[in-house]
């Protein structure tokens, strides 16, 4: 019979089979609760912290920052609109014309034969091109430095003397004839009378 009207029987129980699962019963709550700490004062910790750091990263900025970028206040841009100032138009003049004019080559004094450096060179002779190193005797179109320079006579070839001589630019000069028949003067330092080969 329950001890109470739609109560459990305690006969119809088996209380040490029914509580074998339960043999180790749970912790009984605390008798003292825990003080809650208020949820503003972490935020205001975490706040004092991410202001220390900032200020501490700002004065090592300001104290490493070269002293001519440390100033107060930013530049500000200016802007200027370029306007046209209209100026009087000059006409252009006109330059003259002038005709290039050919500087003239000195005529070339004759030289008598028999004078000193000539009394072994003479027209109808030969000579040896001499003491020019790599680049040759100047064969030029008119016995002066000035003149045009045909090519460069190696050194060691003979060549036929033609005419000549001629004294311009401090130099005497005889006018030789090439293997090709062309004609040219070249100066008499640089020759060798050699025998007819």
């Amino acid at each position: 019979m329950p001890d109470k009207p739609g109560g459990v029987n305690d006969k119809d129980i088996d209380w040490e089979q029914d509580l074998r699962p339960f043999t180790r019963l749970p912790r009984a709550p605390r008798e003292t609760p825990r003080q809650a700490t208020p949820a503003w004062i972490p935020a205001l910790v975490s706040v004092a912290l991410v202001l220390l750091v900032c200020g501490a990263a700002a004065s090592f900025v300001n104290a490493n920052r070269p002293a001519k970028l440390n100033i107060g206040l930013a530049p500000t841009a200016t802007f200027a609109i370029a306007t046209a100032v209209p100026t009087e138009r000059i006409p252009p003049t006109a330059t003259p014309w002038t005709a290039p004019t050919n500087t003239p080559i000195p005529s070339p004094t004759p030289v008598p034969t028999g004078a000193p450096g000539t009394s072994a060179i003479r027209v109808g002779g030969y000579v040896k091109i001499i003491n020019t190193g790599p680049t040759g005797l100047n064969f030029r179109k008119e016995p002066a430095v000035g003149g045009e320079r045909i090519r460069g006579l190696p050194e060691g070839n003979v060549y036929e003397v033609v005419g000549g001589p001629a004294n311009a630019s401090d130099l005497i000069w005889w006018q030789l004839k090439d293997t090709d028949g062309v004609t040219g003067w070249g100066a008499a330092s640089y020759m060798q009378p050699v025998a007819k080969p």
